[in-house]
């Protein structure tokens, strides 16, 4: 994959990824998530490597409300929507989260239920569909892109959970 394609911001996340399709890597890259994420505990779920980094379960979170904020734009830009989408601060919504409320187990959960549907979502949108464009946050993607940059977010995010907190 050439990660030069993509918005930069993105690159660091489209490197990661392996060769492959799309349909297949969004649940290839969520079960090799689940290796490392499933034997977290609760207690540690609460853990931030650093004062001001985001705990585990806020890491989580963001991966949840990044992946659906995705896969709304990647679904606008299928139906063809030509307005700009906005971006979001992912400081702001993480500290909004609440998520050292949740379980571990109920975000593990959320997560793989939510990425059902992203496949469905995905596997739902023809050649066409997936070769459009738009513009979020300033930078112009594509549908399938978007796709991708779910894959690799989740990937850069996991491993940094495997160095950082573990």
């Amino acid at each position: 994959m050439d990660a030069s394609n993509y918005p930069e911001y993105y690159r660091q996340y489209i490197e990661r990824i392996p060769k492959g399709e799309l349909i297949d890597l969004l649940p290839f890259s969520l079960n090799e998530a689940l290796k490392t994420l499933v034997m977290i505990s609760e207690e540690k779920g609460n853990y931030a490597y650093e004062e001001g980094k985001w705990t585990i379960k806020e890491v989580l979170q963001h991966l949840i409300d990044t992946e659906r904020i995705f896969c709304f734009r990647a679904l606008a830009f299928a139906r063809g929507e030509k307005n700009e989408i906005a971006g979001f601060d992912h400081n702001e919504y993480t500290a909004e989260s609440k998520a050292e409320k949740r379980t571990m187990k109920s975000l593990l959960e959320e997560l793989k239920r939510l990425r059902a549907s992203t496949i469905d979502l995905f596997g739902s949108m023809d050649a066409e569909m997936l070769g459009r464009s738009g513009t979020a946050n300033g930078k112009k993607i594509g549908v399938d892109q978007i796709g991708y940059v779910i894959v690799g977010h989740e990937m850069h995010h996991v491993k940094m959970i495997e160095e950082k907190y573990l």
